[in-house]
């Protein structure tokens, strides 16, 4: 911006050039003129934003230099320094347009305050200007600019105040009045298809919205939330009468089926009102609240209705089972039950934020009080487990999500690892023929479930465990009845029997010979 001072006098020229700091009030170009002549030829290469310019000069006066510069379509504020108090001389300013008229001697103060007052008025006029060039933009970006607006307001990022000129127009609810405002949350989409961009979706919605609405006096209002993933609808009536509950209702389940029916999208409402619209900012995070309750994903209108009394604590019973199931290499039939709960919890309203937190939380005690603590330390390593471990309690299809990664993980973990487990299994009936070898012993060495180590053992060997240990124990026994000279008795023992008749009836039936025959066979 530029700023020209004007005077016959070199001194008062110089004293208004440095009394302030005119750079630091937004003035790039400060220049001076003895005259009118120079005035002019330094107006004609830049106009001035603001001019201090003297009155009585020689050969043309500071009246006349403004006559001069308004007849060229020159829009600069001048402000008249001038010693003499002559009514004439103001009443042809004014005439004229000059912005201020100051009598010398005048204190620099007072010339720096009417310079300043002259600087807010050419920005005034700039953002009228620009706002008046945008006009046209406006028309067409009007939806952009409201909801940006009443996102804001929503937010709290905004006060009410900032919404008066859109009120005024109609564009937006008065704040004094009573109104609905309705949360929108996609929930599915048609099978095939991909889920829409949210502000594609806002459109579309707010389109349908106003037909729905707009005949029957109703301003409504669709803003996208981006960082929900959630539309907000405002509704008030433009007739002053509230809007009924069961109104809404029935004009946001037609809105519902033709959400589904058109764009192929299910989605679930939660309306509330009516309340003064001033209040919107404290409504939403209440539906906020809302919404997270519905774990179960459930569509329609849903009304707001007081939270159901949750039990201080929600345990899972069949937890257990579950644990041995997954122990017993049977992790798709605990999925399997595990979503039927979900479900069944679902189907009896039981579920909410809390009881699915409860659930969650007893679901991966349950898996990290396994004895696999390596595979459940691996289990979520990877970016999207991890995405599935931290969202498993906010829906119900998280949760399931999340158990159904848990056992594909699980059976395909325990595949890999059946070789090598039958080879433990080997190695200690190796070392411990001495024992009696029960099932339970030996799945606790594996961390199994017995019946599922007997199967997997049978499965990878084709031999059938308890065949297999008498195999091992008579195979042992008669290379020490061939190879020692140890009695019969304490033979028997090593491979595990207590009782002398019971060891020589099962190596007869397995060599069709006693143990006292194989040892006369052996000298």
């Amino acid at each position: 911006m530029k700023l020209l001072i004007v005077d016959d006098q070199s001194t008062v020229v110089q004293g208004l050039l440095h009394c302030t700091n005119w750079a630091a009030m937004g003035f790039t170009v400060v220049d001076t003129a003895l005259n009118a002549v120079d005035a002019k030829a330094s107006l004609l290469r830049q106009e001035a934003e603001v001019m201090l310019c003297d009155i009585e000069m020689p050969m043309e006066s500071g009246l006349d230099l403004l006559d001069w510069l308004r007849q060229r379509g020159m829009t600069t504020r001048c402000i008249f320094l001038t010693a003499h108090a002559e009514f004439k001389y103001a009443q042809e300013a004014l005439r004229l347009g000059g912005f201020d008229y100051i009598m010398q001697p005048a204190p620099y103060e007072q010339v720096t305050d009417a310079v300043s007052r002259a600087l807010d008025n050419v920005k005034e006029e700039w953002a009228a200007l620009e706002l008046q060039s945008r006009g046209a933009v406006f028309d067409d970006q009007k939806k952009e600019i409201v909801e940006t607006m009443l996102r804001g307001f929503l937010l709290g990022n905004a006060p009410g105040s900032s919404l008066t000129a859109f009120e005024e127009l109609s564009l937006v609810p008065r704040r004094e009045r009573e109104c609905w405002v309705a949360l929108m949350q996609p929930l599915r989409w048609k099978q095939g298809e991909e889920p829409w961009e949210l502000s594609l979706l806002s459109t579309a919605v707010g389109n349908m919205s106003s037909e729905v609405f707009t005949p029957l006096q109703v301003l409504s209002v669709t803003v996208a939330i981006p960082a929900e993933q959630c539309l907000v609808l405002v509704l008030q009536s433009r007739v002053g009468e509230p809007l009924e509950a069961d109104y809404i209702t029935r004009q946001l389940n037609y809105l519902q089926s033709a959400c589904a029916q058109y764009i192929h999208c299910e989605a679930a409402f939660y309306p509330e009102g009516p309340q003064p619209f001033e209040q919107a900012s404290e409504i939403y995070q209440k539906l906020l609240q809302q919404r997270s309750e519905n774990v179960a994903l459930k569509g329609g209108v849903l009304l707001g209705r007081p939270a159901e009394k949750v039990p201080e604590v929600f345990r899972i019973p069949q937890i257990g089972a579950w644990q041995k199931l997954l122990q017993a290499g049977c992790a798709q039939a605990m999925e399997q039950e595990a979503c039927q709960l979900l479900d069944k919890l679902t189907a009896n309203n039981q579920l909410n934020s809390q009881t699915l937190r409860y659930f969650y939380q007893d679901f991966m005690q349950m898996l990290f009080s396994l004895p696999e603590k390596k595979r459940q330390d691996d289990m979520f390593r990877e970016p999207e487990a991890l995405e599935l471990y931290r969202n498993g309690m906010k829906t119900v299809p998280d949760m399931k999500a999340l158990v159904h990664y848990v056992a594909s993980v699980w059976d395909s973990e325990t595949e890999e690892n059946s070789q090598s487990t039958v080879e433990i299994i080997m190695a200690y009936i190796a070392e411990h023929l001495e024992n009696e070898l029960r099932r339970e012993e030996l799945a606790e060495a594996v961390h199994l479930n017995p019946d599922y180590m007997a199967r997997l053992f049978k499965k990878e060997t084709g031999m059938n465990l308890k065949d297999y240990i008498i195999q091992q124990k008579m195979q042992e026994a008669q290379s020490l009845l061939c190879t020692t000279n140890l009695p019969i008795s304490l033979i028997a023992a090593k491979v595990g029997y207590t009782n002398f008749g019971h060891f020589s009836t099962s190596y007869k039936k397995f060599y069709h010979k006693t143990p006292q025959e194989e040892r006369s066979a052996a000298l």
